[in-house]
């Protein structure tokens, strides 16, 4: 190489945009560097001993070295490389690291916003290294395979843990226990500790869908295999996900990044972290609905309808918002108009069966559009027809005065790159009115992501994202597919992984004081009834009759009366106790701050 060539070459290697691009990537190894060395960083005197003359020695050795480095592989770009590589080390640090719990969401935005340039700017530099890599059909579908099993592990170790930990309550935990239990041993679904008597379940929702995982149950008769159950439920959306991205013709790289997305969406996995419930069986159902109409395979798309309605009486509407982008959107008005009878048909049977036969409607989470209460849910819609700017005065109001619904529509939104807007398609954005159930409301649980009610949705949503994605100009499509997996994969890292880290180290910390505990409640009598306290009672609701202490009160029908004294006993579970013993029941056993039980005296 001549003088001229090599410094051409070292000149190259000293243009500005890669100079700045090592210097920054320089600094972030120094952070990368003193993070990896200590914890606190969200505090004002984390490495405070640091002078500056240190961090610039260490910025020149980093700099120093990535220019070696880009001297020797200067065909392979790895500037942006180096980059990406030191700031994924800072933004996993503080992901995992960071505390406060009031403030953990804007953190997490201001760190999504920060990464996802670095994220953008290393697609921009590495087009060509980029453009090599072709997936065959076969890795494709492993990646699918994995990333689910990954999403199932995930929710069902957390899960698990809950229960392991005596962390999961009756509500609603235990009520599915006891209700398995009764599937399992008479087929009805049958319980004793949702309204503090033996009913049906379905008096309070009618989900037969449930039926599904009694073959499981009937083998495996544990708790276990219920929380196991929902986890593999969910993570089986990843094959739906997959075909809808090749039925839209993504590329192979895009439909593994619409993958990812679905098994790191933070809503489908923290929606799981307050146990089972049949909502889990939204997100794949409804999939595979979307899925056969867009293969026009109407058969196939009928059977997971039912499959839809047979998950709650409300799932009804996700199918009659679906009949209607159906009509509207892909003017297929004869199988919209059937799935719009359809799904109306069932909601009125069920509402019927629940007014005659059950518990009644729940309609109190839409008590702030009823004016009339004697108009049930009715009143509701009749707010939404005679007066619609009353809706958009709730939409984003919280009975607290919160911001809880805009962050709420960030979570749901930012992870899919907001791309279920990007359509010109006005009639497609039928697609995110479901989001509208958990707006136009004051009930706090249906606008958190850590609860069941995002699963219908999240279908929804994604499955407009895929549509979307095809429709887009290829730089805005690859952005702004990359902004949302950066989000969701930052939002997983933040939401997520800390419950795993949790509740092992609850368990590790106190397995034998679970244990301990596990073998007290084994002395109890399978036949016995027992009032018991909410963290203790899916641990004995096998059996006839087992209540909760706080609803069942001083009914000296049981034979057992269980308190769970590791905490302070609430108000009702302190009279309950003083009223067991003065009717005649009497200590048997007190494991200091464990467990307390008392017996009926005979």
């Amino acid at each position: 190489m001549n003088i001229k060539n090599m410094l051409e070459r070292i000149a190259g290697l000293f243009e500005r945009e890669r100079t700045i691009c090592r210097i920054v990537a320089a600094w972030c190894s120094f952070a990368a560097m003193v993070l990896l060395r200590g914890e606190g960083f969200a505090k004002l005197e984390f490495a405070q001993s640091i002078s500056l003359f240190t961090v610039a020695g260490w910025t020149v050795l980093f700099f120093t070295i990535y220019t070696f480095i880009a001297a020797v592989f200067e065909r392979y770009e790895t500037d942006s490389i180096v980059l990406l590589s030191a700031a994924s080390v800072c933004v996993f640090k503080w992901l995992g690291e960071y505390k406060n719990s009031s403030n953990s969401f804007l953190f997490m935005l201001a760190v999504i916003v920060v990464y996802s340039l670095f994220v953008v700017y290393f697609l921009h530099r590495q087009k060509q290294l980029i453009s090599k890599i072709q997936p065959s059909d076969r890795s494709v579908w492993i990646f699918t395979i994995l990333l689910g099993t990954c999403c199932a592990a995930v929710i069902a170790y957390v899960t698990c843990m809950r229960y392991a930990t005596f962390s999961a309550p009756n509500y609603d935990f235990g009520i599915f226990c006891n209700m398995f239990h009764y599937m399992r041993e008479t087929g009805l679904p049958l319980v004793t500790c949702e309204r503090d008597a033996l009913l049906s379940h379905f008096a309070v929702h009618i989900s037969p869908i449930y039926y599904i995982l009694l073959p499981f149950y009937f083998i495996f008769p544990s708790p276990h295999t219920l929380q196991i159950g929902q986890a593999v439920v969910l993570a089986s959306g990843v094959v739906p996900v997959m075909l809808l991205a090749r039925k839209f013709g993504l590329s192979k790289k895009a439909s593994c990044a619409v993958v990812l997305i679905y098994a790191l969406y933070p809503a489908i996995s923290t929606g799981c972290f307050y146990d089972i419930h049949e909502n889990c069986f939204l997100a794949p159902l409804l999939l595979w609905v979307f899925y056969f109409f867009e293969k026009e395979k109407y058969l196939f798309m009928y059977i997971f309808t039912f499959g839809v309605l047979f998950i709650k009486e409300d799932a009804a509407m996700y199918i009659l918002i679906f009949a209607l982008y159906v009509i509207l959107s892909r003017k297929k008005y004869r199988h919209g108009v059937m799935l719009a009878a359809l799904s109306l048909a069932y909601f009125g049977f069920a509402l019927w069966l629940l007014t005659n036969f059950g518990d009644g409607v729940m309609v109190n989470r839409f008590d702030n559009l009823i004016y009339d209460q004697a108009d049930g849910l009715m009143g509701a819609v009749k707010t939404a027809f005679v007066n619609p700017g009353y809706l958009l005065t709730q939409l984003f109001t919280t009975s607290g005065s919160t911001y809880e619904k805009l962050v709420y529509v960030l979570q749901m939104f930012l992870p899919l790159g907001f791309l279920p807007f990007c359509s010109k398609k006005s009639s497609r954005w039928l697609l995110i009115v479901p989001i509208l159930m958990n707006l136009l409301t004051y009930y706090i649980y249906q606008y958190n992501i850590n609860f069941q009610y995002q699963f219908g949705i999240s279908a929804f949503l994604i499955y407009a994202m895929i549509q979307n994605i095809p429709d887009l100009k290829a730089p805005t499509r690859q952005t702004l597919v990359s902004i949302g997996a950066v989000a969701c994969i930052c939002l997983y890292v933040g939401t997520v992984l800390p419950s795993v880290s949790h509740y092992r180290t609850r368990w590790q910390e106190g397995k034998e004081t679970f244990a301990k505990m596990e073998e007290i409640l084994d002395t109890l009598p399978e036949d016995a009834s027992l009032s018991v306290s909410t963290f203790l009672l899916p641990h004995v609701a096998d059996r006839e009759y087992v209540y909760e202490i706080d609803y069942h009160k001083s009914k000296t029908d049981v034979d057992y009366v269980v308190f769970d004294i590791r905490y302070s006993m609430s108000d009702v579970a302190r009279s309950s106790k003083a009223a067991y013993l003065a009717n005649g029941y009497e200590v048997l056993e007190e494991h200091t701050g464990l467990i307390l039980i008392l017996k009926k005296s005979l």
